[in-house]
């Protein structure tokens, strides 16, 4: 057995939930318990583009309580999916490369089952596993590369509201970022001056993939017949976060104006938006200010930068209670046993720190 050991992120939640007494451990142990509403796993698969049949599924997978914390995966994957597969040998000019699809994957398993058995079992490739812990409405969480607090977040609402009466249609349950306690004690003794958002790329798209049709004149078909061809061309509009800075600070009228035929997505155009005064402001002015800063401790951007008066900063990642923990791997694949235990090592270690309040 091939064992590793890494570090890996992991990042503190709190779960706020409106409109709602209950607590996001007790409501999720109502659905994914063993007597939950939703305790078989196939009936908890959220179709991520529901109008695309092909798009893939976010589920709960396992879970488990360990030490009053309730443990889970939530696994993202796509039906059909098929894997390049690669066979070495020292004899060739090349390697030969193949695809194999979920079906034809065999385990050691599969001879101690009878055919009956095995026609019920149905294999997909996983795409990303991301591990989550819930202690009340704490919530601990260490990302994949492709499933991130915002996918889960996602997901427990559409869990929450498809299958807990707890929920009604004015619940909204949201993940909030809590600073450490010295960028709070920052925040609050010490006015803000300025507030960076960082460098936002500029990207585009087909503006809801219309085409617009532009009359021109090929001239040599209007020598013979005539006759005025149509050309068909696509119209590119900037977009994101970057699109809506530049439509605001520039108006209607310029930003439908624009004719880009290509796809800014290479072009490498930032915007930067800074907020700050001149010489001084007012105590309104200053309480914007602060409250600004005060809110983006909810932003996903590291780029951000809170300059305080007087000197000192305060960067996007001080907003945020995150930490590293080591992670051990058998052949590949996490020790759940091993994580979930420094999960929760390093949860209480912020509650004895004073980081993360008890209740």
């Amino acid at each position: 057995m091939l064992k590793q050991s890494r570090q890996k992120a992991i990042h503190y939640k709190r779960a706020a939930i409106s409109n709602c007494s209950s607590d996001l451990q007790s409501i999720l142990e109502s659905i994914i318990s063993e007597d939950g509403t939703a305790s078989k796993v196939g009936m908890r698969r959220e179709q991520i583009s529901p109008s695309d049949s092909q798009s893939g599924y976010r589920l709960i997978n396992r879970s488990s309580t360990f030490k009053t914390i309730l443990f889970g995966q939530l696994i993202l994957f796509e039906q059909g999916k098929s894997q390049a597969l690669m066979t070495i040998s020292d004899d060739v000019s090349f390697y030969d490369i193949n695809a194999i699809t979920s079906e034809q994957i065999k385990l050691d398993a599969d001879n101690k089952i009878t055919i009956e058995e095995k026609n019920k079992i149905k294999r997909e490739f996983v795409d990303s596993i991301l591990y989550f812990g819930v202690l009340k409405n704490h919530i601990i969480i260490v990302q994949s590369s492709s499933l991130r607090s915002k996918d889960i977040e996602t997901h427990l609402n559409w869990l929450i509201h498809n299958f807990s009466s707890d929920f009604n249609d004015n619940s909204v349950l949201v993940l909030k970022d809590k600073p450490t306690s010295e960028t709070i004690q920052k925040l609050e003794t010490t006015p803000v001056r300025k507030i960076n958002l960082g460098s936002v790329p500029v990207k585009t798209k087909n503006d809801d993939g219309t085409i617009s049709i532009v009359n021109t004149v090929n001239p040599e078909s209007a020598q013979k017949h005539s006759v005025v061809e149509k050309v068909r061309k696509v119209k590119f509009m900037p977009t994101g976060k970057g699109g809506s800075i530049l439509k605001a600070a520039f108006g209607e009228d310029w930003f439908s104006n624009l004719n880009l035929e290509d796809s800014l997505d290479d072009a490498n155009l930032q915007v930067n938006l800074e907020i700050t005064y001149f010489r001084k402001t007012t105590k309104d002015g200053q309480l914007v200010m602060d409250t600004l800063a005060t809110s983006l401790r909810n932003s996903d951007s590291d780029d951000i930068e809170i300059s305080l008066q007087g000197g000192g900063t305060i960067k996007g990642t001080d907003l945020k209670l995150s930490g590293s923990i080591s992670i051990q791997y058998n052949n590949g694949l996490i020790d759940e046993n091993h994580l979930y235990l420094q999960m929760q090592k390093w949860l209480y270690s912020k509650v004895d720190a004073g980081e993360v309040e008890p209740k």
